[in-house]
């Protein structure tokens, strides 16, 4: 009886399991996952979602503010710089003091020169100029190769002019120097060693130097000293092959032909009117008869009337183009020597917007014209016009 018991107790637990199994089954099936027993799994908490944030859109008045930014400091940024340069400018130009230590008779010179007592009036140093040495020199290149300059030398300033601008009138002035005036210039040996003082033709004072700094520096003195000692702020140097890159630069330059110069360009009769073009330009301001001791004379002429045209086509081109004097320097860099740099003329620049030029703003004095022992033209200027057109150009009549 009891063993009848025990078999029916073993049926119904084996019937349990059984039913246990199969429901086993079906949840793999639903769940998809293995059977991990009934101990109950601990569910790691869900993260939280992140809400994006939305971009707020910019109003009208957002986007036009950014846009006057942007603009302001496209504007503003290249002004400043240009602002900048010009201040800087400035101050490098007007750096120099007159030293007049000699005068005409008659007058009275205090302080090295900055009042002058003249017939009876008083004349202060207009500080409000600055002044500009440009050289013509006789050489195809600058080049101061030690060999180079004992074969051919540095070369002679062919062609000189002082331009003085008056920056609180906006006038500008430009006075011719005959490159046979004599003068009291320094000179150097072949170590550049200096010597002692020559007085010679001006054009000389480039010969002794390094056909550059040097060359300049001493012409610039000796170009001072016979102006009675004015201050010279800058000097510019050109080679002969950069007449023609100047001239083409601003569109060639139109002159009345002063002179017959068929004999070296048969478009040069004299008073023909002339675009001159490329090599015509450098054949036009340099041709010279030699034989005459005032040969120099038509040629200088000729000079005045060139650099006149020349400036005036260059002053309209710069009212469209205020950078153009940059852009003109930057192409003859290789066949000029200058101490000009670009916030001096920056400065000019600026200030050449309101100056008007003609043939009456351009100086020359008299001469007596001489021949020298060595043969060649030797000029020697009336020291009392000469000493009266400083008066009129640099200074100013306080009384």
């Amino acid at each position: 009886m009891k063993e009848t018991q025990n078999n029916q107790n073993n049926r119904e637990a084996d019937q349990l399991n059984l039913e246990l199994e199969k429901e086993i089954e079906n949840l793999d099936r639903q769940s998809g996952e293995e059977f991990q027993g009934y101990e109950p799994k601990e569910e790691k908490p869900k993260k939280k979602e992140k809400k994006k944030k939305e971009k707020k859109k910019k109003t009208p008045k957002q986007i036009v503010k950014r846009i006057l930014i942007v603009l302001a400091v496209i504007i503003i940024v290249p002004v400043a710089a240009f602002v900048a340069l010009r201040v800087l400018g400035k101050s490098f130009l007007f750096s120099g003091n007159v030293n007049m230590k000699n005068a005409v008779d008659g007058a009275e010179v205090q302080n090295n020169g900055d009042l002058v007592i003249y017939k009876g009036h008083k004349y202060r140093y207009n500080e409000n100029i600055t002044s500009v040495l440009f050289m013509g020199v006789d050489r195809e290149k600058v080049n101061s190769d030690e060999k180079y300059l004992k074969e051919h030398g540095a070369g002679q300033a062919d062609t000189m002019f002082v331009a003085a601008l008056d920056t609180s009138s906006n006038k500008m002035s430009l006075i011719s120097i005959p490159r046979d005036t004599m003068a009291d210039i320094k000179t150097y040996n072949e170590k550049g060693k200096y010597t002692g003082t020559k007085k010679t033709q001006l054009c000389l004072a480039y010969a002794y130097g390094d056909g550059e700094k040097l060359s300049c520096t001493n012409t610039v003195d000796a170009v001072s000293k016979v102006l009675y000692g004015i201050p010279i702020d800058s000097y510019v140097s050109v080679n002969l092959s950069a007449i023609s890159v100047l001239n083409d630069a601003v569109g060639g330059v139109n002159v009345q032909v002063i002179g017959d110069l068929t004999s070296v360009d048969p478009d040069l009769k004299e008073g023909a009117n002339v675009t001159l073009l490329g090599d015509q330009a450098e054949t036009y301001v340099r041709t010279r008869e030699h034989e005459p001791l005032d040969a120099n004379l038509e040629r200088m002429r000729r000079q005045q009337q060139y650099i006149t045209a020349f400036i005036q086509k260059g002053l309209h081109e710069i009212r469209s183009d205020i950078m153009l004097p940059v852009d003109l320097l930057n192409l003859i860099s290789d066949n000029a020597v200058t101490n000009v740099s670009v916030p001096k003329l920056t400065y000019l620049a600026t200030e050449a917007l309101g100056v008007s030029f003609s043939s009456d703003d351009i100086h020359s004095f008299d001469c007596d014209i001489k021949e020298g022992d060595s043969g060649y033209a030797e000029y020697y200027p009336d020291e009392t016009k000469l000493f009266e057109l400083v008066l009129d150009v640099f200074y100013t009549r306080v009384d």
